[in-house]
């Protein structure tokens, strides 16, 4: 009993004297729990709407104010005019498409027909976005005709980049974006903190190099092996699972260079605050995993309280996933890819600065 006293006093005693570890250990699960309270959710919420109808239509007119009034549903912010354009580009995830000459007119002469286009880039919003708008027109369009529940018109519903709601051609371009991200980082700050650790940083740090040549050492071999992780998880994914890929190559690769410059910014900041891999590990597994969880690439980040959906907007992650699912599923203008990019660079800016900050050239 004794012995085991011994131990257990031991082991006490070397958590409470390494605060990276209490604070992994003890704070952080309570963090977790409060942000991924908030942050998961599985209700389809601000689903971005678009429709183009004349103000002299006033079923249709009252089709649209339904769908925001019933919080499932906000205004799409979009310079596009037409609805399929405003969907193609990403900027809706749902149009609304009334017949030429107005909802209207043709409940009057019995013909009616209403066209929704779902941008299925998200699963989950697919799925409950026809379900909603089935709804609320239905019901829209019976206190219009004063007529049953069921009113004589007709939907025509087109899900785009996904028809058959194939829940592999959503997983897979999520698991490049999170795959490339874990590659990076962990082998990077385990890189770094392992040259500590084994005392091999001393000899680094006092040889006639800049840290600039020790960080890109460390970075450009990891860069080239999370391109071959990426590579293969793509091709395994096409072959196994028949997803396609109908965007650009040059824009795919330079999404994952620019990808590159903040994921591998935050493995040094990070290894810059660890001196064992036990402590890197532990880490890793938060930074991780709230990266993932707010990025949107399994998560919709729409539905997420404001302070969240500001956190996803920063998160590099975030964008290099949309960006992915963009390019494999849809093929996404450049002007798309640059809103995206730019968001990346920017927020590797700023990692990069923190962590060449905290990075030391002396013992």
């Amino acid at each position: 009993m004794k012995v085991l006293w011994g131990f257990f006093k031991k082991e006490i005693i070397g958590l409470l004297r390494d605060p990276i570890l209490m604070i992994a250990v003890l704070i952080m699960p309570v963090v977790q729990m409060i942000v991924l309270s908030g942050a998961i959710t599985f209700q389809a919420d601000n689903l971005r709407l678009i429709m183009k109808n004349s103000p002299n239509d006033t079923v249709a007119t009252d089709i649209y104010r339904n769908a925001i009034g019933s919080g499932f549903f906000v205004p799409a912010q979009t310079l596009y005019n037409e609805p399929a354009q405003a969907v193609q580009a990403g900027a809706a995830d749902v149009a609304i498409v009334v017949p030429d000459g107005g909802l209207t007119r043709s409940l009057a002469r019995g013909d009616a027909e209403i066209q929704i286009l779902i941008d299925s880039m998200n699963i989950l919003k697919a799925h409950s976005i026809e379900a909603y708008l089935r709804g609320i027109i239905g019901k829209t369009v019976a206190v219009a005709t004063h007529a049953d529940f069921n009113s004589p018109i007709n939907f025509n519903v087109r899900v785009l980049f996904n028809p058959q709601l194939n829940t592999k051609f959503f997983m897979v371009p999520s698991m490049v974006s999170i795959l490339v991200f874990l590659a990076l980082l962990i082998l990077i700050s385990i890189s770094i903190t392992k040259e500590k650790e084994m005392g091999t940083m001393e000899m680094l740090i006092s040889a006639p190099i800049s840290k600039y040549d020790i960080i890109l050492g460390k970075v450009i071999p990891y860069v080239l092996v999370s391109f071959v992780v990426m590579l293969s998880i793509v091709v395994v994914g096409m072959m196994a699972f028949s997803v396609p890929f109908v965007g650009s190559g040059v824009m795919f690769l330079l999404s994952f260079l620019i990808f590159c410059v903040p994921a591998c910014g935050i493995g040094v900041w990070l290894a810059t605050y660890t001196n064992t891999q036990q402590q890197a590990m532990l880490g890793l597994i938060i930074v991780a995993f709230l990266a993932l969880m707010l990025s949107g690439a399994i998560i919709s980040t729409e539905n997420m309280p404001i302070v969240l959906r500001l956190i996803s907007y920063i998160n590099p992650l975030s964008h290099y996933s949309f960006l992915v699912r963009n390019i494999m599923l849809k093929g996404p203008d450049w002007l798309y890819f640059m809103r995206h990019a730019g968001m990346m660079l920017a927020s590797g800016v700023v990692i990069w600065f923190f962590a060449l900050r905290r990075w030391k050239m002396t013992l």
